[in-house]
């Protein structure tokens, strides 16, 4: 064994080195070719393995703060022979992700080995590869969640939303709980039509332990895997290889959450004329090949479950943080509500009549952006951005927080802030200071917020008119205020958020009750009427 660990060692340490040689020549070769044209501007590394000292977190921040450090709101870097490029702004991002979409749709081969080969999350919508399979997926996608679709997945929302009302009453001091229950409230009927458990949730369990891995594995530098893809033929009892026993049970987890849920849906007798997986299943019929169509609605669907509660669980958070923190948002967005609703829930008819609730949604979804950096995009071809040379196969990073964070676009950004949405409605008395309409000259956070081009988020019309439809119900019922401790203290939340692909408030306390006795009624006979 100790003679075949040393031949192992030894063949392993060549590769390795081979592997970087190449990366490196292709480097050279690609700046021999593009001779002439400039280099993107950025950090520069060592010779052969390029930039590797740690980056300061949050990246974002750091990113935002090269493009002041070198003046410039692209910039580019080399690690191990794989050029990254840093889209810093809306301008940039937009023309790269969008206008040349063509040529920069794809994802990498390089720092998704773990993830997509080891975990097993290959087919997976967002992480798929910029082919024939994708576009299937994508079709799919788009077919149940466009916007004319969507409104069928209304009365799935509505209910999904009592029920976290309800939740917030009895037990309020769980309020995150509650959050996840409600995303997974909508997100598993309208996709497979199926009823989840109020509690301990199988499919729900699937669901963010997924998520929960694939959060892992997308955090740059974790795995070597990653930046070096032929470790991983290593065997699992190789010294080292730890990475590879940790992929074979992670893929166990995954597989439950591509499975599990699709396995129950088919088990039924009949599926729901209004849920995502009725249509695609009725057009995978007749297909020349049935396996593969079938697997593409599993993928579908499982995109869909998996990556659909990331960003309404983590806006509602920050939603809930924000109403802690400045409670005068709070109150104004309930007179709005009052204003309308006059005693009654807001519903779907109030969508156009309630700005004040449009423009919460907006400012928490630029505020703390769920995905502060978007998942890496690839370059198909050589290209040239404003004479800076782009190789075939850089990874594209567009910076979602600074583009939300924009001070020329939102000013003061760092500020928690609705009314920068807003304006005085257009003939309105000039003293009612209540009368306001959504100012459509400030950039909607959705330009960024949900992806860019081919790889934009389909299900991000449903995800906001989720988000819409619970804070404008949780401001209609609820006063939210600061925690108070055994002392009489009150407890300060500290603001702070997680650091890592997806963004969310660590955890913290605050306060929830229903703003009156009347209001708790109105929400128990909403209950009873829903039934």
């Amino acid at each position: 064994m100790g003679s075949l660990t040393s031949t192992t060692c030894t063949a392993l340490c060549v590769g390795c080195l081979t592997y970087i040689l190449l990366r490196a020549y292709r480097m050279f070769a690609g700046t021999t070719a593009a001779r002439g044209l400039a280099k993107l501007p950025g950090p520069r590394g060592w010779p052969l393995v390029g930039y590797l000292r740690p980056i300061e977190k949050p990246v974002c921040v750091t990113y935002r703060q090269w493009s002041d450090d070198y003046n410039s709101d692209i910039l580019g870097m080399n690690m191990l022979g794989t050029n990254i490029v840093i889209a810093n702004t809306l301008k940039v991002a937009t023309e790269l992700l969008e206008t040349r979409s063509a040529i920069y749709s794809d994802r990498p081969n390089a720092g998704l080995t773990m993830l997509r080969e080891l975990v097993g999350f290959d087919w997976n919508l967002g992480l798929a590869r910029y082919d024939s399979y994708w576009r299937d997926l994508r079709k799919g996608a788009s077919q149940g969640f466009h916007p004319q679709a969507i409104v069928r997945y209304r009365p799935t929302e509505i209910k999904a939303t009592l029920k976290l009302l309800r939740n917030l009453i009895e037990m309020p001091e769980d309020f995150r709980r509650c959050i996840k229950y409600f995303a997974g409230q909508q997100i598993l009927p309208n996709t497979y039509g199926l009823e989840i458990q109020d509690s301990n949730d199988p499919y729900i369990a699937a669901a963010e332990r997924a998520v929960h891995i694939a959060v892992a594995c997308v955090v740059p530098g974790t795995f070597l895997v990653d930046l070096i893809p032929m470790l991983k033929y290593v065997p699992e009892w190789f010294p080292g290889a730890g990475f590879k026993r940790q992929g074979r049970e992670w893929r166990k987890d995954v597989d439950v959450a591509f499975n599990a849920a699709f396995d129950a849906m088919k088990a039924r007798d009949d599926i729901p004329s209004d849920c995502m997986a009725r249509p695609l299943l009725e057009k995978m019929l007749g297909h020349e090949d049935p396996a593969y169509a079938e697997n593409v609605v599993k993928a579908t669907l499982g995109s869909m479950y998996i990556g659909g509660a990331d960003t309404t669980t983590s806006t509602l958070e920050t939603f809930f943080l924000a109403m802690t923190l400045h409670p005068e948002v709070l109150q104004e967005a309930q007179h709005s509500v009052d204003r309308v609703c006059e005693g009654r829930l807001p519903d779907f008819s109030d969508y156009d009549a309630l700005p004040w609730i449009h423009a919460i949604v907006r400012e928490c979804l630029r505020w703390r952006p769920v995905g502060p950096m978007n998942l890496a995009h690839t370059s198909t071809k050589d290209d040239i951005y404003e004479g800076y040379y782009i190789p075939k196969g850089s990874l594209v990073l567009a910076n979602v927080w600074a583009i939300l964070h924009d001070p020329e676009a939102y000013a003061d950004p760092e500020a928690f802030n609705p009314r920068r949405f807003l304006r005085p409605r257009s003939g309105a008395d000039a003293a009612d200071a209540e009368d306001v309409e959504l100012d459509s000259t400030v950039r909607h956070p959705m330009v960024a917020a949900f992806g860019f081009g081919r790889r934009i988020c389909p299900g991000r019309h449903m995800a906001y008119e989720s988000l819409w439809i619970a804070v404008s119900s949780v401001v209609a019922a609820f006063d939210i205020t600061k925690a108070i401790d055994a002392n009489g203290a009150v407890i300060e939340p500290s603001g702070e958020y997680t650091d890592g692909f997806l963004s969310a408030p660590m955890p913290f306390r605050c306060c929830i009750r229903p703003r009156s006795p009347a209001h708790a009624a109105m929400v128990q006979a909403a209950l009873e009427q829903e039934g």
